[in-house]
Formats: C-alpha cells, sequence, structure tokens
C-alpha cells in the first residue's frame, strides 16, 4: 500500500489545471483562426479544422503507452517537466505560423512530444494510498476540467482584445508558469519494483481493452462540439461575430457541469461501485448526445449539453481508479491513451461526418459509437466478481 503525498497530488493536478487552461485558452478560437487564414473552400477548411484540432492528441494517443512505460525507467519528475517545456516552445511557435499545413505540423509535433498527462497520472497514482485513489484521480480530473471551464472564455475574449498572435504568446508564457511551479514544489517519487514484469499482461487484459473503449467514447461525446461550434450557431441564426463572443461561455457552462458532475460521481463511487456508476451515467450520456439531434433552439441545445457533460465527464477517473491496485506505467499510458484517442477523433469525427452529411448526423453517429463501446464493457464486467468492482 503506498504512503499518501497529498503535496505531489496537490501540485501535479495544479499544474494539469494550468496546462489543460493553456491547450482551452487555444482550442475556442483555433477553429475561427484556420477560417480567418484559409485559402481553401468551406468544406476543406472544415477537414483541416478537424485535423489540426485533432492531430496532437492522435499522436499523443499513439504515444501515451511509450510514455508510460518510460516513466518506469527514468524519473516521471524529469520526464514531466521536459513535456512541460515542449509544449510552451511549440504553442509559441504557433504565433507566427499562417500556413495551415505547416501549423498541422507543428500540432503533429506537441503531440508526440507532450503527451504528459500520462506521467501526471503515474506520479499521482503513486502518491496515493489505496483508500484515496478514487477521490485522487477525480480531484486530478476535476483540475484538468477546471482548466478547461477558465480557459474558453478568457480564449475568447484574449483573441478579441490580443488577437490571435498575442493571445497565442499569453499561453506559451503560462505553461513556461507552471513549469517553475513544478520544479520547485513536485517531488520525485520511486519506481515500484518488480512493476515492468507484470506491464504487458495487465495492458492486454480484455477488461482493460474494454475500459479503453469507454475512455475513448466518452471523450469523443465531450470534446466533438468544439469544431463544429461555428457550424452550430449558424444553424441557429446567429452571426459570426456574435457567435465567437458567446462560444466562451456555452463551452464554460458546459464544462462547469462536466466538473460537478465528477465530483459528485467520485464522491458517489465508495457507495454503490465504480462499474454501476460508469454504466448508468454512460447509458444516460448517450441519451443526451442523441437528443442534441432534436432540439428546437439554442437554449435547450445548451440544457442538453450541459446535462450531458455532467453525466459522462466522471468516467475517465472512474475507470481508472477502477484498476488502481493493478495501475503501473505502461497500463495507465493505455488507459489514458483512450482520452487522448478521444481528444484527437472528436473533432475529427464532428467535422468530416459534417462535412458530407448534417450536424444530426454528427450527433446520433457519436451516440452510436459509444453504444458499442458501453455495451463491450458492461459485458466484460457482467461477471459475480466484477459486478460492481474488481478485487483489490
Amino acid at each position: 500500500m503506498n504512503q499518501r503525498n497529498a503535496r505531489n497530488i496537490l501540485f501535479i493536478s495544479l499544474s494539469q489545471l494550468g496546462m489543460a487552461f493553456s491547450f482551452n485558452f487555444l482550442m475556442v478560437f483555433i477553429p475561427f483562426y484556420i477560417h480567418s487564414i484559409s485559402p481553401y473552400s468551406p468544406r476543406e477548411t472544415l477537414i483541416w479544422v478537424g485535423l489540426i484540432m485533432g492531430s496532437a492528441s492522435f499522436m499523443a494517443a499513439v504515444t501515451s503507452t511509450f510514455w508510460g512505460s518510460l516513466a518506469s525507467r527514468f524519473t516521471p519528475k524529469k520526464i514531466y517537466m521536459r513535456g512541460l517545456l515542449s509544449h510552451a516552445v511549440l504553442i509559441l511557435l504557433m504565433a507566427f505560423v499562417t500556413n495551415l499545413p505547416l501549423l498541422l505540423a507543428i500540432r503533429i509535433l506537441q503531440g508526440a512530444l507532450g503527451g504528459i498527462s500520462t506521467v501526471g497520472l503515474i506520479i499521482v497514482s503513486s502518491s496515493s494510498s489505496r483508500e484515496s485513489a478514487t477521490a485522487d484521480m477525480g480531484f486530478f480530473q476535476n483540475s484538468i476540467t477546471m482548466g478547461q471551464l477558465l480557459g474558453p472564455p478568457v480564449g475568447a475574449f484574449a483573441a478579441s482584445m490580443l488577437g490571435y498572435k498575442g493571445t497565442f504568446v499569453s499561453a506559451s508564457a503560462l505553461v513556461f508558469i507552471t513549469l517553475v511551479f513544478c520544479a520547485l514544489y513536485v517531488a520525485e517519487v520511486p519506481q515500484k519494483p518488480g512493476q515492468r514484469s507484470e506491464q504487458g499482461k495487465q495492458a492486454l487484459s480484455t477488461k482493460t481493452l474494454f475500459a479503453w473503449g469507454v475512455c475513448f467514447a466518452a471523450t469523443v461525446q465531450l470534446m466533438f462540439l468544439p469544431g463544429v461550434l461555428p457550424n452550430v450557431f449558424g444553424t441557429f441564426g446567429i452571426e459570426p461575430d456574435i457567435a465567437l463572443r458567446w462560444s466562451g461561455a456555452f463551452v464554460m457552462s458546459y464544462t462547469a457541469t462536466a466538473m460537478i458532475g465528477t465530483y459528485l460521481l467520485c464522491r458517489l463511487a465508495p457507495k454503490i461501485g465504480s462499474v454501476k456508476l460508469i454504466i448508468c451515467a454512460g447509458t444516460l450520456g448517450i441519451l443526451m448526445q442523441s437528443l442534441l439531434s432534436v432540439s428546437p433552439g439554442i437554449s435547450s441545445f445548451v440544457v442538453i449539453r450541459v446535462v450531458q457533460t455532467a453525466l459522462i465527464a466522471s468516467v475517465l477517473p472512474l475507470i481508472i481508479s477502477l484498476f488502481a491496485s493493478d495501475l503501473s506505467g505502461k497500463v495507465i499510458g493505455f488507459l489514458n491513451s483512450g482520452r487522448f484517442a478521444g481528444n484527437a477523433m472528436g473533432p475529427i469525427i464532428g467535422t468530416s461526418v459534417l462535412a458530407f452529411t448534417g450536424l444530426n448526423w454528427v450527433y446520433l453517429f457519436i451516440s452510436g459509437l459509444s453504444v458499442l463501446a458501453l455495451a463491450g464493457f458492461a459485458f466484460s464486467f457482467s461477471d459475480k466478481e466484477h459486478g460492481s468492482e474488481p478485487e483489490k
């Protein structure tokens, strides 16, 4: 059993808050920025929006398990700090790019070098006790969600006040600040003896594979909307200038309910079981995702979306805490890659389906994907031993 290191958990989580803030500070205006500099047709530009927004997370998904395995061979704190530095430098470079292929290349490099939340999860897991694992994972996730909550409105405001270049520079400076705090306040964690020998077996577990699928589908639900947000506002007759100002507040509103839902469900998990919560919240989230297709106006659309995110956002910390007794660097990397893959594919799925069909098909396609993932998860945990919780 680990001895809990509250200071590590606090400052790693706060550094992830800063990273999430910077990321979402940029992501809320990047679609508008791409549209403003694109020399391509509207349909081609939609494809570019999806690729540029999703490419970093796609690369992080591919390399996440690699970063996790590195943490079993090298000191996690140093890997984490170097990841922060790479993010800061690459965000700064984006301030001076107006060519879409080059912007895409920078985002790909950012993803390949910067999948550091996996290492953050490793540090938090190693710093948690068995009894506090669910709460600590929930706190880590809520710190990310808080960054997602604060970033969009500030980013939209900064883009309108500072311009696109000034906003990129500001985001880069903030990541440098998080790097300084990480260096000062995060303590190194020891490698667990015998950890490496079990990694491959755990990572290839059937239950772990289905858990990955649910993490992926839930994150797609959370992340697809910003890439098609200009089109959503357009469907409801809202002018682009007004849409840009309101986009941050809208993303902020459903991110706030995601944070509340994560807190409440992680508190309930010890009482009624993580598996039951994942299945119930996932099912209701899918229902809300489908209801987006029949929303008659922007007000009802917002209400449905904020309820959906409150239900679905807790899935990642609940799943990671479900496997907390088994976690090694590679397993954490594998599970976290589901979130990265969802971050990547959410915008790509949304913009690609929209480019050839319509918004309603986007909502329903993602609902169908989520049904398949959740059904597999429920089936894999349907035996008596794992009906409520895995044995710890």
